[in-house]
């Protein structure tokens, strides 16, 4: 991607441009997991994040899991939405349930817990399997990650992401802190796709815009 893309306002045509242009940057044929994060709360990171995985359900057919990283709960996935917790608990769950019926003497129906009440998501981030398991189910993930002001969860995230979008808010992001934030994926070795700007604001009709 490599680009500023501009949503303004979220309007079907700058989602389209979003997903084609994230669409180009990865080959075709294997589930994708695609990030969106901004340096600061309230830069409208899950209203992109929600509108690009709707999108990317219609526009492409593709099944879509919109993870929030943010939340707390480790309750599975339902109607194509979850937490990161409770995605990555129902994955080891299963694969632990699995494992259980394959072994001799294990009596159907009799099933053991995948993970612990005391568990927690940094345990589960770093295992490949509970990825691996995860991309099987679906054709693209998008993940809503917290703001670097928020919480440091975002950056421990991202690079387990295919490619990480930043968003900014026209007129309200500053530059230094963007670029900061930028640095810091970079340093964890996320793959920083470019940038999306929300909520632009025309000060002149939009049809001045397009004549410019």
């Amino acid at each position: 991607m490599n680009a500023v893309v501009t949503t303004a306002g979220l309007d079907v045509r700058a989602i389209q441009d979003l997903i084609t242009r994230i669409d180009a940057a990865f080959p075709p044929g294997r589930c994708r997991v695609i990030g969106f994060m901004s340096s600061g709360a309230g830069e409208g990171t899950s209203t992109v994040a929600q509108a690009y995985a709707r999108g990317v359900a219609h526009q492409l057919r593709r099944r879509v899991l919109l993870v929030d990283a943010g939340a707390n709960t480790t309750q599975p996935p339902q109607g194509g939405v979850g937490s990161l917790m409770g995605v990555l608990t129902a994955v080891a769950v299963q694969q632990a349930n699995s494992a259980a019926a394959r072994r001799p003497g294990t009596a159907p129906g009799t099933f053991v817990a995948g993970v612990t009440d005391g568990t927690t998501l940094w345990e589960l981030l770093p295992r490949s399997d509970l990825w691996f398991g995860l991309r099987q189910n679906y054709d693209e993930i998008v993940i809503d990650l917290p703001s670097a002001a928020e919480s440091r969860i975002g950056l421990a995230i991202a690079p387990y992401c295919d490619g990480v979008a930043v968003v900014l808010e026209a007129e309200r992001s500053r530059a230094p802190v963007v670029e900061n934030l930028i640095a810091h994926l970079r340093t964890v070795r996320a793959h920083v796709l470019g940038a999306v700007m929300n909520r632009r604001r025309y000060h002149l009709p939009q049809r001045i815009y397009r004549m410019l």
